[in-house]
């Protein structure tokens, strides 16, 4: 049985190179520019159970599987310097929900059907 069904693909995600802050002559933070890897992917988001992860409720609270079309071997491929924008669409505008780390990439090698990015969410600063 397939991990996801096209259908299933109901969340958007973008995939960066955050850039690094630059401070200004006056010594002030400078926002990042960011290089976009993947402007527009579509996603789902796997649920958890909390024996997946043990009994750290932390982890539960924080960490993220998200499943995509299998990258083939032409394009970027997403590494953990990456990071991961999740996005919703509110009254035809796009929102950001969260922001997360890239832990870890895994492609589907055997079907080459569907590839899973594993994150954290980064707090809020």
């Amino acid at each position: 049985m397939p991990i996801a069904e096209t259908g299933q693909l109901d969340q958007t995600i973008s995939i960066i190179i955050p850039g690094k802050t630059q401070t200004d002559e006056f010594g002030d933070n400078v926002s990042r520019q960011d290089k976009v890897v993947y402007e527009k992917l579509y996603a789902m988001q796997r649920s958890k159970k909390s024996d997946d992860v043990g009994e750290d409720l932390a982890t539960l609270r924080t960490q993220a599987q998200f499943v995509i079309r299998h990258r083939q071997r032409q394009e970027k491929m997403i590494t953990t310097d990456m990071v991961l924008q999740h996005w919703r669409q509110v009254d035809d505008q796009k929102v950001q929900v969260a922001e997360y780390q890239i832990d870890a990439f895994n492609q589907d090698t055997q079907y080459g059907e569907w590839d899973v990015i594993i994150c954290h969410r980064v707090p809020e600063v």
